[in-house]
């Protein structure tokens, strides 16, 4: 039992000295992960919500009204949070987000309201039916566009 737990010591504290290592190589590491996380949730829940509209899945309701729940859920927690000061391309690994996102703040956290306003209305017209949401799908696309294009490096 005591080998055991000195084994288990060791290995916790080499872990945890393996994620101090890396925090300090690149300390926003673990941010940029998340966002990029809840971008691909967002992205993913899009994708149902898009096949509902464009007429290439069946209406579900369930499914819709889920999707749409999701994705106001992941904007409701987009914040300057997950975007610290330094996170930002060419300074962090595998980030997309542009310094602009510090320089004009106010801006970018309007363009956050904006997306959590048209998440909001995509859950109204996802309990409604396929034409809802395509209705819908302008505003909230809108929303992912003007933030991506102002805000985020483009993929090469």
């Amino acid at each position: 039992m005591k080998i055991r737990l000195i084994a288990f010591t060791t290995m916790a504290a080499l872990t945890a000295f393996g994620a101090l290592a890396q925090t300090a190589e690149d300390p926003f590491k673990n941010a940029v992960q998340i966002r990029q996380g809840l971008m691909l949730q967002m992205a993913s829940d899009l994708g149902t919500l898009g096949g509902m509209a464009k007429g290439e899945v069946a209406y579900d309701k369930a499914a819709a009204t889920k999707a749409a729940s999701n994705v106001a859920a992941v904007a409701s927690v987009i914040s300057m949070a997950q975007f610290p000061a330094g996170s930002e391309n060419g300074k962090s690994a595998d980030s997309f987000a542009l310094a602009d996102i510090w320089a004009k703040q106010d801006d970018f956290l309007s363009k956050i309201t904006d997306l959590n306003n048209a998440a909001a209305a995509m859950q109204t017209a996802a309990a409604t039916d396929a034409g809802a949401i395509k209705a819908s799908m302008a505003q909230l696309g809108g929303a992912c566009s003007a933030c991506h294009k102002a805000y985020r490096q483009p993929e090469s």
